[in-house]
């Protein structure tokens, strides 16, 4: 197994290359997640349409122009970006799927009885600003939607905050390839 230190700078020459070689690794399908999130480091596309939704699986997906969405960028959670909204693509676990049952708590997220590690909604960011959770209750996910939500670091903004989000949204599943799997 590679040390720490070792990894930590193959990581980095690695994202060196993916940012001097911007459009040639973005068009190869190679995505560099710097948001904690998820491991930082780099990740790569897959499949840019996956054939069978899968719990757990790792999407990339544009943000919908919405609220939560809009306060996530004015606070600088998410980048402007070339989506339709303008934002820039998110990547995020699925939770829950059409006809899962979700249930938010402020003890977190439950997906059909099983509970989400660090899912539990948070009342402020790091800065001190207050975040609005979805409302505690059992949601059915309807057709057509999923729920976003990481269980790898509990200060994720996800569908905790921001709810479901239409299926079409997604642009592609990635894996990681080289990260940093510290929260």
């Amino acid at each position: 197994m590679i040390g720490r230190t070792a990894a930590g700078l193959g990581a980095f020459l690695i994202a060196g290359a993916v940012l001097a070689g911007g459009d040639y690794a973005h068009t190869a399908g190679y995505r560099l997640n710097t948001t904690p999130s998820l491991p930082m480091g780099l990740w790569r596309q897959t499949s840019t349409a996956p054939a069978r939704l899968v719990r757990g699986e790792v999407v990339t997906f544009c943000p919908p122009a919405s609220a939560p969405f809009e306060l996530g960028r004015r606070r600088g959670y998410i980048a402007p970006g070339g989506c339709p909204s303008g934002l820039e693509l998110m990547m995020k676990p699925i939770a829950a799927l059409p006809g899962d049952t979700v249930t938010v708590s402020a003890a977190g997220i439950a997906v059909d009885g099983t509970s989400i590690a660090n899912s539990r909604p948070l009342f402020h960011d790091d800065e001190g600003r207050p975040l609005r959770a979805m409302a505690a209750g059992t949601y059915t996910v309807p057709a057509g939607e999923m729920w976003l939500v990481s269980s790898f670091n509990p200060r994720s903004y996800d569908s905790r905050y921001f709810g479901p989000v239409p299926i079409a949204a997604i642009r592609a599943q990635v894996h990681p390839v080289l990260t940093d799997d510290t929260p």
